[in-house]
């Protein structure tokens, strides 16, 4: 093998090389528990962060995690004994989107890229101009920023 020298033509010394640990999957046992209305004990892998996180991906439980953000020195237990009381029991299901809805998103997100890149705005002042550009405007900015070509 090979020996490098550095600058000062002394011999390199190669670094070791790291090995990396897998961490362990996360126990969502604590959020399914929340959830589900089985109750667990509370240990020290609780996390408030993480069940606030969770919790706040669902329409019904978003309040819930921001009151416990607003009071955040609670100990785990409490936290925890909060939550698992006051959330009704049920599978979380988050909301699909529907293919109108996902369509009307795309839609718009192309107009609003479309105005930015031609007035050279950032999205608040776009989404500004759009409120009060006419249907026949917004016309003649697609055409004007029509390329050709086929799609």
């Amino acid at each position: 093998m090979a020996k490098f020298l550095d600058v000062t033509l002394q011999e390199r010394k190669e670094p070791e090389q790291e090995i990396k640990i897998q961490k362990p999957r996360y126990d969502w046992r604590f959020e399914n528990s929340i959830t589900s209305g089985k109750e667990v004990d509370v240990d020290s892998e609780y996390s408030q962060w993480r069940t606030n996180s969770v919790l706040s991906n669902y329409r019904e439980t978003i309040l819930y995690a921001n009151e416990m953000n607003c009071h955040y020195g609670v100990t785990d237990q409490m936290h925890y004994d909060y939550l698992y009381n006051s959330i009704r029991k049920r599978k979380m299901r988050g909301v699909k989107e529907t293919d109108k809805e996902k369509a009307d998103r795309k839609k718009k997100e192309e107009l609003q890229t479309l105005v930015s890149n031609y007035y050279k705005y950032n999205i608040v002042r776009t989404k500004e101009a759009l409120k009060i550009l006419t249907p026949q405007q917004i016309e003649l900015i697609k055409n004007k920023n029509n390329k050709g070509g086929v799609k």
